[in-house]
């Protein structure tokens, strides 16, 4: 079981107020952030598949719930972040629980209209992360002002998206699916073996594809870096989701995984960071510079080879 969603508030803050210069959460010297953060989830003992990828889902969604609304009222630069985080580990559960509903053809509509349906939510946090380091860093007063119109244009877009017919159907037929009488009958098997039936396999394979790029770090596209980043992520919800299923097992504990990917998502990300905010600053006559040098690679093969210096779990 799940508990309920973590909040750091007591009540909401003007849009954006909390968010720190690398668009983290609830700075330790600024106003209290509202964001709601997700809840770790407690598989039951002996849970199955199906269940799991369940439970795993209804995590995300509950998410998704304590924020969204927050972010519609508010437009809290927080409450976004966390609002595409809900939804990008919701993608991420069915990426990591792929075999047991890869032969339903519903299944793979819903995948796809969720990957769709946030695209314009992007651009949005995106200015949010640049306008608070421009902020955090005092970038001079018309380049803030630029920023903050290029945020109401971006917000103008994202919160309608968030009270749309369309939002509100894809979500309802997430629901529908999930509740349905026959939901994954055709991966019976799959769907009712124990959990790490699953599991184990949907680990190695993320892990393995992020141990790949190991040799590349110094010399990777920034494009190729972004799809390690992206398997990274889908590697760290799986240790959080599923942490329980592992408890006693030999190897380094999920938790340490998932902490050192967490920094390698952090080292991997700052590169593309740079990049699209360098893309943002060109696109209205701003000197890129202010972002200074380029990130370097040493971190990136630093937090990898302390990841890579764990020992699975999940073998």
């Amino acid at each position: 079981m799940t508990t309920g969603p973590q909040s750091a508030v007591g009540s909401a803050e003007p849009a954006g107020a909390g968010a720190s210069a690398a668009g983290t959460l609830s700075p330790g010297t600024g106003p209290v952030s509202p964001a709601v953060k997700a809840t770790p989830l407690e598989l039951p003992v002996g849970v199955t598949a199906g269940a799991a990828f369940r439970l795993s889902l209804d995590n995300c969604l509950t998410h998704l719930a304590a924020n969204e609304p927050l972010f519609a009222r508010g437009r809290h630069a927080d409450n976004l972040h966390q609002t595409r985080v809900s939804w990008r580990r919701a993608r991420a559960t069915f990426s990591l629980f792929r075999p047991v509903w890869e032969h339903d053809p519903h299944a793979h509509e819903i995948k796809a209209r969720m990957r769709e349906i946030v695209l314009p939510l992007g651009p949005a946090r995106d200015v949010d992360v640049l306008l608070a380091r421009a902020r955090a860093e005092d970038w001079p007063a018309g380049v803030q002002r630029t920023l903050r119109g290029r945020r109401r244009r971006t917000y103008a877009v994202a919160v309608p998206l968030l009270r749309s017919p369309q939002w509100l159907e894809m979500k309802a037929d997430l629901r529908a699916w999930l509740d349905s009488e026959h939901w994954l009958d055709g991966r019976a098997d799959l769907r009712d073996a124990p959990v790490r039936a699953v599991t184990d396999a949907a680990l190695e394979k993320r892990y393995q594809r992020i141990a790949a790029v190991g040799g590349e770090l110094l010399t990777l596209g920034s494009h190729e870096l972004h799809l390690a980043r992206i398997e990274g992520k889908k590697f760290r919800y799986g240790c959080e989701f599923f942490a329980s299923a592992y408890a006693g097992a030999p190897g380094s504990p999920p938790a340490a995984y998932a902490g050192a990917m967490s920094a390698v998502q952090d080292a991997f990300g700052a590169a593309n960071d740079h990049a699209a905010a360098a893309h943002v600053l060109g696109a209205h006559g701003i000197d890129p510079g202010l972002l200074g040098a380029v990130h370097g690679r040493d971190e990136c093969v630093s937090t990898w080879t302390q990841l890579m210096a764990l020992d699975p779990f999940w073998r």
